[in-house]
């Protein structure tokens, strides 16, 4: 009896001067942003899963998120050590971070890419260069065929090739910075009172 009362004493002790969990703080949030679209998600889980198909299995990522506010957002969230990332209507998902480590007040001040614009961008970067490559081959197989003297002289090949070339080309030019910079930015601002400085993601 004498000892269960005295675990019964001491186990309320231990507990109370245990170190609290990173998972137990809390952070003060705000968005600084232009576009009324921008929400601010939380990672709750994510796993992968195995798909069938013709051609064998595959392996996809799941990921489970839910959201924490949406324009204007000024909210309390618990658990900084989780992974967050911006989204919304027409707006590139950013990339993940964690507000652990921040402050106790951080601003984030999101710098938005538009999805559709990154999404051009990266459909024409990739026909542009497989026009180029067709380009190249044609190319090769005009060198080819030109080499054998014994048939005529055709360049409809090598001006078929020629115009692959220069067309993927543009494309490409065009639709790779379509893609680089249609990303969505995200810059940590901690509180001053903090005394952290900001965070570039």
């Amino acid at each position: 009896m004498s000892l269960l009362l005295a675990l019964s004493l001491v186990a309320p002790t231990s507990l109370a001067q245990s170190p609290s969990s990173p998972r137990d703080e809390t952070v003060r949030v705000r968005i600084e942003t232009d576009a009324p679209e921008v929400s601010l998600f939380r990672v709750t889980s994510e796993g992968y899963g195995t798909v069938a198909t013709t051609g064998g299995t595959g392996t996809v990522g799941i990921v489970h998120y839910q959201r924490e506010c949406t324009m204007p957002c000024d909210v309390t969230l618990r658990d900084p050590t989780t992974d967050f990332f911006i989204a919304g209507s027409g707006i590139t998902p950013s990339r993940r971070f964690t507000l652990l480590d921040h402050g106790r007040d951080v601003s984030l001040k999101v710098d938005p890419g538009s999805s559709g614009l990154r999404t051009t961008g990266w459909l024409a970067t990739i026909f542009g260069v497989s026009l180029a490559v067709a380009g190249g081959v044609a190319m090769a197989l005009d060198g080819t065929v030109s080499s054998d003297s014994s048939l005529p002289k055709d360049n409809t090949l090598r001006k078929m090739g020629m115009g692959s070339l220069i067309g993927g080309g543009a494309l490409v030019a065009i639709g790779l910075p379509l893609f680089i910079f249609n990303g969505t930015d995200v810059k940590l601002a901690p509180n001053k009172l903090t005394g952290n400085r900001g965070f570039d993601l």
